[in-house]
């Protein structure tokens, strides 16, 4: 028996689905909100998964004031990022 649950997300206006560990899915849902705020600012829309993605990797690598993202919290954005990249291509 699996331990996942399948979750949709939209992003970008797209519904995607994806496996998830039911511990995951909350942060993978605050992931895709704050995905979604990200693309949201960005005015060059047919690029602004790829600025998004990039900008959010550039982030994760400064030093954090306050609670920096975990591990895990990065993993899941990661997967999140790769499986929306596949959905839209």
């Amino acid at each position: 028996m699996s331990n996942k649950e399948v979750l949709e997300l939209m992003i970008m206006g797209k519904k995607i689905s994806i496996a998830c560990p039911p511990k995951d899915k909350e942060g993978l849902i605050k992931a895709a909100e704050i995905l979604n705020e990200q693309i949201d600012s960005i005015p060059d829309k047919s690029n602004a998964l790829i600025l998004t993605s990039l900008d959010l990797a550039f982030k994760s690598q400064l030093p954090q004031e306050g609670a920096a993202l975990s591990e895990g919290d990065e993993r899941n954005l990661n997967n999140l990022v790769s499986e929306i990249e596949k959905s839209l291509n």
